[in-house]
């Protein structure tokens, strides 16, 4: 899934996670959750990144996962496309749960003008 919002803005990211059989999987303390930003999929630097259990969080109510992309993860990055994904890690298990684009778009109120 592609996302596209104004740089510097916080965004609020929620997803489920299904099984195959499209039941609602709700992860362990063991488990991990990665959600990655980089500047491309070649790129070995990291971005941004969002951690089960420590910044991803769970809904019990709505069965959703959520974290948050907070102004200062964005503020400072060029305007452009970066590449993310979200990566589950259980045990030796590890699975790509999605891929995509996010791109910054211009802002008008920069951080300094606030």
């Amino acid at each position: 899934m592609d996302l596209e919002f104004i740089r510097g803005d916080t965004q609020v990211i929620k997803f489920p996670l299904m099984d195959k059989n499209e039941n609602r999987v709700k992860l362990t303390e063991n488990d991990n959750l990665y959600f990655t930003v980089k500047q491309n999929s070649n790129s070995e630097d990291v971005l941004i990144q969002k951690k089960y259990p420590e910044s991803i969080n769970y809904d019990d109510t709505s069965g959703y996962y959520f974290f948050t992309i907070e102004s200062e993860d964005t503020s400072e990055m060029p305007y452009g496309t970066y590449s993310y994904d979200i990566e589950l890690k259980s045990g030796t298990f590890v699975k790509t749960l999605g891929s995509g684009s996010i791109t910054l778009t211009e802002e008008v109120t920069f951080r300094g003008d606030e």
